[in-house]
């Protein structure tokens, strides 16, 4: 087998808008080195002056020198029957990819990435960057981040370990579609094979053990899977895969459980990846207070206070709710903060109508009667219920389908933290799906 081990310094982080400055080969046969290749490229825009600190490399270096069209045919006489191998081998082959792409050329080919080979050849090392490997191994970079010189050291952990690793484990490990290719690099391929093909709850961790994002999925594997393979390309995808270090996960039998328990763990851990579950959700609300006449009024606002009495995922649904007590009550909608379009008519009484009212806001109030929502269960056998009490989530278990004591439920409930956004997933949930029922309590 015959490795390209390679390297690039560029100038960012993703493909797009950003170009490669230098490139360093070295093609391996396992044995023996059998050629080296070097050279600076003018990438065709400035070099930021961040990349020149790290690198060293300069506009006035790169000035001159060939851009990757004239390198193009040399690498892929290098590249032609080996295998492509880097450090976070996604990194350098994203960018070879997509210059190959802009000179009209589709260039793919089988990749190893050395983080996950010395990852599986040494594992229990507390990092796997270059820099800590040379540390551990005993080598020496001459010019760290460059590319030639990165190059050699990749070579030199390649071969490490290579000799630590059955043929049979290495050979898996390289392809164009296996796990090893798409997974973060500090990802242990284990942590992913174990992933369940079932709905749930699933954390990507960071390396302290804490989850950057938290998501929930009818299929675990897929949907994780999916994170690593869509938009690959992108800086903030790149930053977010080298932030991943492990995924846990939590089956939930159905996809209502799943929608919860997420809810709830997002507002628990606050991951920094979940940003559109954090964004504010706007609410309008039912607030209640006395006018300066006496007269106990409703009305509809965007602020949430201790005068609210209900909450509604939108306007319009907080107003259809206004409207329809008013009918039912034989309340004035003007005290509703409903629009009347017959302005002649009397004003109400005021005790009268703040009786009425009290009266109207009581028996809707005992009308919010409890309900279990019964659904498929994590194995055959069993089942999964939600409980609801008087409009709140309150938990969820599961138990065996053939001896099932709903009066005693309370006392395997797994909490679930109630919020509106709570509220509005269980009357969202269409109950129409397979396996659903709703078991009324009162």
């Amino acid at each position: 087998m015959i490795y390209a081990i390679t390297d690039i310094e560029t100038t960012g982080g993703q493909p797009s808008g950003n170009s490669i400055v230098e490139i360093g080969v070295v093609l391996w046969d396992g044995h023996t080195v059998i050629e080296e290749f070097h050279s600076l490229v003018d990438p065709g825009i400035p070099i930021p002056l961040f990349i020149t600190r790290l690198t060293g490399i300069t506009n006035d270096m790169v000035e001159g020198a060939p851009k990757f069209e004239l390198i193009a045919d040399r690498l892929l006489e290098l590249f032609e029957g080996a295998v492509f191998v880097a450090h976070n081998v996604n990194f350098d082959y994203s960018f070879i990819k997509a210059e190959f792409a802009a000179i009209g050329t589709n260039w793919s080919t089988q990749r190893l990435c050395t983080v996950r080979l010395a990852r599986r050849a040494f594992p229990g090392k507390k990092s796997y960057g270059l820099s800590s490997i040379c540390c551990w191994m005993g080598l020496h970079n001459e010019q760290a981040h460059r590319a030639l010189s990165d190059a050699k050291i990749a070579a030199e952990v390649l071969k490490r370990s290579l000799q630590q690793l059955d043929a049979a484990v290495v050979a898996s490990m390289v392809g164009r579609q296996g796990s090893d290719v798409f997974l973060p690099p500090n990802l242990p391929e284990q942590s992913f094979i174990r992933l369940p093909e079932e709905p749930g709850v699933y954390y990507l961790l960071n390396e302290k053990g804490k989850p950057i994002y938290i998501g929930k999925a009818n299929n675990i594997k897929k949907r994780v899977k999916q994170h690593f393979t869509t938009l690959t390309e992108s800086a903030k995808a790149q930053s977010f895969m080298r932030e991943v270090y492990d995924v846990s996960f939590e089956v939930t039998g159905n996809e209502l459980i799943a929608l919860l328990l997420e809810d709830t763990e997002i507002r628990r851990y606050w991951p920094p990846h979940n940003r559109l579950q954090k964004r504010k959700v706007h609410y309008t609300y039912i607030i209640q207070y006395a006018d300066q006449s006496g007269f106990q009024r409703l009305a509809m606002s965007n602020i949430k206070s201790s005068a609210a009495i209900r909450s509604f995922p939108s306007a319009s649904s907080a107003r259809k709710w206004l409207y329809e007590l008013s009918q039912e009550f034989c309340l004035d909608a003007r005290v509703l903060g409903l629009d009347v379009f017959d302005i002649t008519l009397p004003m109400v009484d005021c005790a009268q109508h703040n009786l009425l009212l009290q009266s109207a806001l009581s028996e809707v109030k005992e009308r919010e009667i409890s309900f279990i929502i019964e659904g498929p269960g994590r194995t055959i056998g069993e089942l999964g219920f939600v409980l609801v009490e008087r409009g709140a989530v309150t938990g969820y278990t599961f138990l065996p389908a053939e001896s099932i004591d709903l009066t005693g439920i309370h006392f395997h409930l797994k909490p679930l933290a109630h919020s509106e956004n709570s509220t509005s997933i269980v009357e969202g949930f269409s109950l129409r799906r397979m396996g659903f029922r709703r078991i009324d309590l009162n």
